[in-house]
């Protein structure tokens, strides 16, 4: 009786050495309030700031032909109807393509950012893992429970700081 209870103590114990040390960290937090990330927003702000505002002044500058259309197509010739009807038309397909333009440009751009991000805080975490003896250090998207004494996003952060 004592063996077998032995036996099953010492198994247990095993297993439970088995499982390994484990954490997770919050992928969002990390993407959201990490210095690279506050840095990856800013740059995209100052690369296509302008852009868009010059896209918005274009949109801007179509209404305004719309709107003089209106008011003025009740006194103007066939001809000056006909040129204003052109030159809304271009216009409005230049915003198209440069606003297609503007968003393929910036999802490119922010895909990169993205994944020098996702790299930085990768190398972060297995640099931790390594130094604090973990086996095992997951995401909080892929487990259905994790106590926050494991959870060491703070801490992931706090080496992205650095």
């Amino acid at each position: 009786m004592r063996f077998t209870t032995l036996l099953l103590l010492t198994l247990l114990s095993l297993g439970a050495q088995a499982a390994g040390k484990s954490a997770f960290f919050n992928t969002k937090v990390l993407l959201e309030q990490s210095p690279q990330a506050i840095a990856a927003t800013a740059v995209l702000k100052n690369e296509f700031s302008e852009r868009e505002l010059s896209l918005r002044k274009l949109a801007e500058g179509i209404q305004q032909m719309e709107k003089t259309y209106q008011t003025d197509s009740a006194i103007m010739s066939e001809e000056q109807k006909k040129k204003a009807e052109e030159n809304i038309i271009q216009n409005k397909r230049r915003f198209q393509f440069e606003q297609q333009s503007l968003k393929e440009d910036f999802q490119t751009k922010q895909r990169e950012l993205l994944q020098e991000l996702q790299e930085t805080i990768r190398k972060v975490i297995q640099d931790y893992g390594t130094k604090n003896g973990y086996d095992f250090i997951f995401t909080d998207t892929s487990i259905a429970f994790g106590s926050d004494a494991v959870n060491i996003t703070p801490q992931i952060l706090e080496q992205l700081k650095k």
